[in-house]
């Protein structure tokens, strides 16, 4: 036979138990959740007509590239980065940062003056004033710390200011201006500039909000958001949420246009930085070009040379092609010259390196140009990111790397140069030894002719390169176009009444639920049978419900309706007695501390045994209290004049016939000693003759850790009925009463629940009860009779969902 599988019960969760239960309590407390349900209602309608209504703004934009994602694509140019170590981002992702960034948000504020806030009220709602407003106020400077001000437009056109508040609290300010004259307040010198709209808004109050710069910069940039619409184009759809539908147009256009503007100004650096090289250099080579130009026209002054070319017309054209290389080759180094010179004074500051086309190999032309590209992008992310950032880190470690190649590359060309220049040199000596014919200073001014030459060639150079550049300058297209400029509904895109009405709803059903949960949470007194079925180990023999007709004679409580509810109870009780002990029994009846029910119990069950023809004794063993004696009226020498005397039997204490076929014992007389009393042998005869007459022998006890006598009682006992009361008894005690019963000190004990009320699992209101003294001093009265409420739906229903 398989093994049945495991089952953790006590971690198993009856959820069914807890939808009833959940239930049981809406429909017991419905009052308080309509209440509750009724006054956040309110509030939520409060809340939603002081709510501010939010509008929403989007704008398309497409980046336009010739090759990959994003403006400065280029396949080459991700190749060379993922070589340098670089990770290659996706730079449409990157557009979508720099559009968010705070940067273009702090250009988009101090451009729109987005630091005053303006509003008004309109019923209980605040309304935010953008385009249509009465006035403008102009600060002096930028808030130091967030502050505000009233200002009442007045009928005469004068403006009053009040309420002036900051950081420090309200400060005590009142002033009436004038538009356009300067005015002192605490929050700066300001003046008023009046709009075309200022009598729209005669006799009513408008409020300005003066935010520090960086918190409206914070402000604005929470509340835009950038994505990628669709991942095979490269679109970026542009979303604000802002109280004020011209604000969130107006916002978003200022920022395509200044994101515009920084993409063309971040492709012209390159041309810029080039355009001040070339001009430095123009100026350097002007003048040494002067200086030669200079020395030519001295020399040609003190040897009256007018044209020594025609004194040399041979030797020129046998060293027109070595001059020419001559010239162009001493051009190339000290272009190359220069420009290594600029990498090396410049290889720390971030700069770029000037792009000369024509000069060195087309592969050396090809690592400036990555080169620049690379540090445009590290120099537009630093503007919106730390130095320390892992991109830009990365970036400065490839830009290293790429330096120290560019500037190995143009090692290796001037080499290459000087080698040739070397060499043109040697040929143009030898042509120079050749013409032994032309004079010493034809040679020399020769010399300085070439010296001309390459200066004016190198002049030329640099001045076509600065048009070239001037002309790149001119080209300010960005590489960006707006698909779909701002547009949005016309409607407000805040949360609907409905939204208002169903949070309402929810927190009106939680704060009572929450109540309950933690009255039950500090609730220590039994609520009901679980509570003891959790904690005690013991058998529960009955549960008796609550009892509400409550009768002034107070003897029998089944005396009058033995169909009630609470007769079925006993009658269950009497089953599982009978269960339990054999005939005739002995059983004691008590409780943990007074008010448990205990007489009431013990002498209900008697009446209950003695309908079924058996003779029952019920003995009053609270010999302090005899609660059951002034209850029953027993008068007789009762139990402790029993056990006092010897020469008394049985028949001298029994009050007979209290109810049918049911016999009473009193308590008797107090004694000075009960305890001693109860430790006599004459107990033990008093049980051993009641057991010859009597098939059950009920003992009502003293609770059993008031006083010893209910343990001095269990010697004689075969049942220990122990009364539990619901709302009475501390749920905390019931561990240590387990703890007896499996210790062995009550081993014949079993539960009795009472005042179980089928309605409720932790009231206390209860419809009998008796007095004890003990030094506690409680009253209660036992109710009976025949009468029988009618059941309300409500209760019908909670009955059902009980059961």
């Amino acid at each position: 036979m398989a093994a049945e599988p495991y089952r953790d019960e006590e971690n198993e969760v009856d959820v069914l138990a807890i939808v009833r239960m959940c239930l049981f309590l809406f429909l017991k407390y419905w009052k308080w959740f309509l209440f509750s349900t009724c006054v956040c209602m309110f509030f939520s309608i409060l809340l939603y007509m002081r709510a501010q209504h939010t509008y929403v703004q989007t704008a398309m934009v497409l980046l336009e590239d010739t090759g990959g994602r994003g403006y400065y694509g280029g396949n080459s140019l991700d190749a060379l980065k993922e070589m340098s170590g670089v990770r290659v981002s996706d730079k449409l992702k990157d557009e979508m940062f720099v559009l968010t960034s705070r940067r273009l948000m702090g250009k988009v504020v101090k451009e729109l003056d987005l630091d005053v806030f303006y509003s008004t009220t309109v019923g209980l709602r605040p309304v935010s004033l953008f385009k249509v407003r009465p006035f403008t106020v102009t600060f002096d400077s930028l808030a130091a710390v967030p502050m505000m001000f009233d200002v009442e437009v007045e009928s005469d056109g004068k403006l009053t200011i009040t309420n002036l508040l900051t950081v420090d609290g309200k400060i005590p300010f009142k002033a009436q201006v004038d538009y356009g004259k300067q005015v002192k307040t605490p929050a700066g010198t300001i003046v008023f500039t009046r709009s075309d709209e200022a009598d729209e808004f005669v006799g009513k109050t408008i409020n300005v909000f003066h935010n520090t710069f960086q918190k409206t910069v914070s402000r604005y940039t929470k509340i835009l958001s950038a994505k990628e619409y669709d991942k095979n184009a490269n679109l970026i759809e542009l979303d604000i949420v802002d109280t004020n539908r011209d604000r969130c147009q107006t916002i978003l256009n200022t920022l395509l246009n200044i994101y515009k503007k920084d993409i063309v100004e971040t492709k012209n650096t390159v041309a810029t930085n080039t355009a001040e090289f070339i001009d430095a250099r123009i100026g350097i080579i002007g003048g040494e070009l002067g200086e030669v130009e200079g020395q030519l026209a001295h020399f040609k002054k003190s040897n009256n040379f007018v044209d020594f070319n025609m004194n040399a017309r041979a030797y020129l054209e046998q060293t027109s092609e070595s001059r020419k290389q001559l010239v162009d080759l001493e051009s190339q180094l000290s272009v190359a010259q220069y420009l290594k010179d600029f990498i090396a004074q410049n290889s720390d500051k971030k700069v770029l390196i000037p792009q000369l086309t024509g000069l060195g190999t087309s592969s050396m032309q090809g690592q400036i140009d990555q080169y620049n590209r690379i540090m445009v992008e590290r120099n537009r992310m630093a503007a919106n990111a730390s130095e320390t950032a892992s991109p830009i880190v990365e970036r400065d470690a490839a830009l290293d790397a790429m330096r120290r190649a560019i500037l190995a590359s143009l090692d290796s060309y001037t080499n290459t140069v000087k080698l040739q220049l070397a060499q043109a040199k040697r040929v143009d000596r030898m042509l120079q030894g050749q013409l032994t014919g032309v004079p010493e200073k034809e040679i020399k001014a020769l010399d300085i002719t070439r010296q001309q030459a390459i200066k004016e060639n190198l002049y030329t150079y640099l001045l076509n390169k600065r048009e070239e550049v001037a002309l790149q300058l001119a080209i300010n297209e960005a590489n960006v176009r707006v698909v779909e400029p701002p547009y949005g509904s016309d409607r407000p895109v805040s949360r609907g009444v409905k939204i208002y009405a169903l949070v309402a709803l929810l927190i009106g059903l939680l704060i009572p639920s929450l109540v309950l949960w933690i009255r039950t949470k500090i609730y220590t007194k039994v609520r009901g049978r679980k509570d003891v079925e959790d904690n005690l180990s013991a058998p529960i023999l009955g549960t008796i419900p609550r009892w509400d007709d409550d009768m002034s004679d107070g003897t029998l409580l089944l005396k009058g309706d033995m169909s009630s509810s609470v007769a079925e109870a006993f009658r269950v009780l009497r089953y599982s007695v009978d269960m339990v002990v054999k005939r005739p029994a002995v059983i004691m009846v008590t409780s943990s501390t007074p008010s448990q029910g205990k007489s009431f119990t013990s002498r209900n069950l008697a009446v209950i045994l003695g309908i079924t023809g058996k003779r029952v004794l019920l003995i009053d063993a609270d010999v302090r209290k005899g609660t059951l004696t002034s209850v029953l009226h027993g008068s007789s020498a009762g139990l402790t004049g029993y056990l006092a005397d010897e020469s008394r039997t049985l028949s001298d204490v029994v009050v007979k016939g209290i109810s049918d076929n049911v016999d009473l014992i009193p308590s008797g007389v107090r004694p000075p000693n009960p305890a001693e009393l109860l430790m006599s042998p004459r107990l033990e005869e008093l049980v051993a003759q009641a057991k010859k007459e009597y098939e059950y022998i009920l003992l009502d006890t003293t609770p059993a850790f008031s006083v010893a006598d209910a343990n001095l009682i269990t010697r004689v006992a075969e049942l220990m009925l122990y009364v539990i009361r619901v709302g009475v008894e501390d749920s905390r005690f019931l561990k240590e009463l387990d703890k007896l019963y499996r210790g062995g000190k009550y081993p014949k004990m079993g539960i009795v629940i009472n005042d179980e009320d089928a309605l409720s699992n932790s009231g206390y209101g209860y419809g009998y009860g008796y007095g004890y003294g003990y030094g506690y001093g409680y009253g209660y009265g036992y109710g009976y009779g025949n009468k029988k409420k009618k059941k309300s739906l409500k209760d019908r229903l909670l009955s059902r969902i009980k059961n």
